[in-house]
């Protein structure tokens, strides 16, 4: 029977590192993110948007702008809520398809920045969460996006303490370390849970 197990994290704290490596290993992801730009372009959802927030959210070519999107629901709660009321059902059917495609796999990761938030936790059997100290998600989140550490910092404070999500999940994975550092947590604990097997060699999996 495949197992699922939740993989998320804060921002800038090396979820999609892991996400990465786990797919270089040959385990399939389903990648929340990844299907919540694809549902955008579906026919019912995008007929749903041009309804709700006009003809602006299209570009030349006719498919959504996300970023002109973005710049519409930002900071409006009501317009946001709307958003969400189109994207969201379709978002979460559409990863339970993904999910339920993998039948015959030992372990399949669904990738999920808002694995909490969005009530994911119920479809998966297992969570990780990825976590580092608050002044390498810092400085990590300002090497990455170019911000000022005000900007960065207020980023931070609007999503969920990472606290929470530690205390939700089966293991946490520390990436303040080195990336190997890191990976080998991660395979670890995987083989501790018979969801990879190794072939003797320290880290090196099947």
């Amino acid at each position: 029977m495949t197992k699922i197990l939740g993989l998320t994290g804060g921002i800038a704290m090396g979820k999609s590192t892991i996400s990465n490596f786990l797919r270089d290993k040959g385990i399939p992801i389903v990648d929340a993110d990844e299907i919540a730009h694809a549902v955008l372009e579906f026919k019912a959802v995008k007929v749903q948007l041009v309804k709700a927030f006009g003809t602006p959210i299209l570009n030349e070519q006719k498919q959504v702008d996300r970023k002109q999107l973005g710049k519409i629901v930002f900071g409006e709660s009501k317009k946001l809520g709307e958003l969400n009321q189109i994207v969201q059902p379709v978002i979460r059917q559409e990863i339970i398809r993904q999910l339920k495609s993998f039948t015959t796999e030992s372990v399949v990761v669904l990738d999920a920045p808002v694995l909490f938030e969005q009530g994911y936790e119920t479809l998966v059997d297992c969570i990780m969460v990825v976590s580092t100290t608050p002044a390498e998600q810092l400085r990590r989140l300002m090497e990455r996006d170019h911000l000022t550490r005000e900007d960065a910092q207020k980023r931070i404070d609007a999503q969920m303490p990472i606290e929470i999500k530690q205390k939700k999940a089966d293991v946490t994975i520390d990436s303040s370390g080195s990336i190997e550092a890191t990976q080998k947590q991660v395979i670890e604990w995987l083989v501790k849970q018979n969801l990879l097997q190794t072939s003797g060699k320290t880290g090196e999996v099947k």
